[in-house]
């Protein structure tokens, strides 16, 4: 007799006997027939595809890819279509229709691809999960403040509400409506859920107190697009509770274009409760970063993913350069109930670790992901930025690091003095650096800076060394 399982209740024992079975014939059936890279590279390393018959062979079998693998070369822009599944003989399956694509950290923008398939297989079943684990339904009304583009955070929550009969109000951020006016189109449709990137999050909610625009309904906020440490989670609930919103909870979502999916957090008010992963569509381990071998549970180390089914662009055992402290949990998620590897929300950029040399002497590795966590975490900081730059615009001078801020003023904070000074012992303590100098701005004028109105994604951390 065959058992059935709800998706977020699958024993863990049953989750392993899925995915083998998954991803055997996906590798077997697919993968190895109709993915031009994947088809070429398997030929050239001499890897048979029915050498792989469960999870275990295909890590120990399957070659990793890399972000620069599947990107767009200044001689070859047409890299991102070796990795589109083409099957001629099943055309509508196999035929692209709508893109997303990389947010730019590349010199040119990778697009990833969807078919009719994947939309219904993949992103509607996908932003329907969602949906469910973050408890959106159709008594809601969400504020989506994502910026308008061709990137997975806008359309998974356009696709995480309208088709889904959630009434979802698609605002396309700051650049596209202006803050202001998506202040006053939640304030007038009483607006339950805010989703928008964490630093944007918190500049709607300080916009909609100053003008007196009060979001007291709103009982979520989800983010995504950059990471949400608890200070930021503090702040983002302290400003709702000023308004009168009534227990409001917080979730983040892990998401990067060549999933072309994301896993979320379940709701809470005070704990970081993991991203929770759909087991039955996805792969998701852990590596040591350095020798690219797999880790325990809870281990710390680097994210691979695969997925087990798909059409369009498709990634296989791909590294995606993300750390995450707590590694992955086998066990049912304490506040949901859920039976799925949980992902630690502690997950930092590895690419945002810079070598500066801020002494004549040598270099210091710095872990630039620490000021998410230094900076919201003190009181009298409304906003923030880091520029790094050379001494004298010198390629060959010494580093500097400057931190700019916008400082909160009344009684009940310490003057400016005190608050540098502390920030400054901060910094030396986690970080084991000195900034070059802490500047104090207006507000109005640090989030012009951060490009709140005008960018896709704060501009939080420059580096504005030249190009050696």
């Amino acid at each position: 007799m065959t058992v059935s399982y709800k998706w977020d209740k699958i024993p863990f024992h049953k989750q392993k006997e899925i995915q083998d079975k998954q991803i055997k014939g996906f590798v077997q059936n697919k993968i190895s027939r109709y993915h031009p890279y994947y088809k070429k590279l398997m030929k050239e390393k001499n890897i048979d595809p029915y050498d792989i018959n469960s999870v275990d062979d295909f890590i120990k079998l399957f070659p990793f890819t890399y972000k620069k693998d599947v990107a767009p070369k200044p001689d070859n822009p047409f890299v991102p279509m070796e990795f589109v599944m083409l099957d001629p003989a099943n055309r509508m399956d196999y035929h692209p229709i709508f893109m997303i694509s990389t947010t730019g950290r590349t010199a040119l923008n990778t697009p990833f691809w969807y078919t009719k398939w994947d939309m219904e297989h993949i992103l509607k079943k996908n932003t329907a999960r969602m949906a469910e684990i973050l408890g959106i339904t159709p008594k809601d009304v969400v504020i989506n403040a994502f910026p308008f583009a061709p990137h997975l955070a806008f359309w998974a929550a356009y696709y995480m509400t309208t088709p889904h009969g959630i009434t979802g109000i698609h605002t396309g951020g700051g650049k596209i409506m202006g803050t202001q006016r998506i202040v006053d189109t939640a304030f007038a449709t009483k607006g339950t859920v805010l989703i928008a990137v964490p630093g944007y999050s918190l500049h709607v909610l300080r916009t909609a107190q100053a003008s007196e625009k009060y979001l007291d309904r709103i009982r979520l906020v989800f983010t995504g697009g950059d990471r949400l440490p608890k200070p930021y989670r503090n702040k983002i609930l302290k400003m709702l509770g000023e308004m009168g919103a009534p227990d409001p909870a917080i979730s983040a979502a892990y998401g990067f274009t060549e999933a072309r999916m994301a896993p979320v957090e379940c709701p809470h008010q005070t704990e970081m409760t993991g991203y929770h992963t759909s087991p039955d569509m996805e792969l998701w381990y852990v590596i040591d970063p350095d020798t690219g071998e797999r880790v325990g549970p809870e281990e710390p180390g680097e994210l691979v993913w695969t997925p087990f089914q798909g059409r369009g662009t498709v990634v296989m055992n791909y590294r995606t350069g993300d750390y995450v402290e707590g590694g992955i949990r086998y066990e049912k998620c304490p506040f949901c109930g859920r039976t799925v590897p949980i992902i630690d929300s502690l997950i930092s950029r590895v690419s945002e670790q810079k070598s500066l040399n801020l002494t004549k002497i040598k270099g210091t590795l710095v872990d630039l992901n620490n000021f998410y966590s230094i900076l919201p975490d003190i009181p009298e900081v409304e906003e923030w930025q880091i520029v790094l730059k050379k001494e004298n615009d010198d390629p060959f001078g010494r580093d500097e690091l400057h931190v700019h801020t916008a400082l909160k003023k009344s009684r009940k904070y310490r003057n400016q003095r005190k608050v540098i000074k502390d920030l400054e012992e901060r910094i030396v303590e986690v970080m084991e650096i000195r900034p070059t100098e802490i500047h104090v701005s207006t507000l109005d004028r640090l989030t012009k800076a951060l490009g709140m109105e005008t960018q896709l994604k704060e501009l939080r951390i420059m580096d504005l060394r030249p190009k050696m």
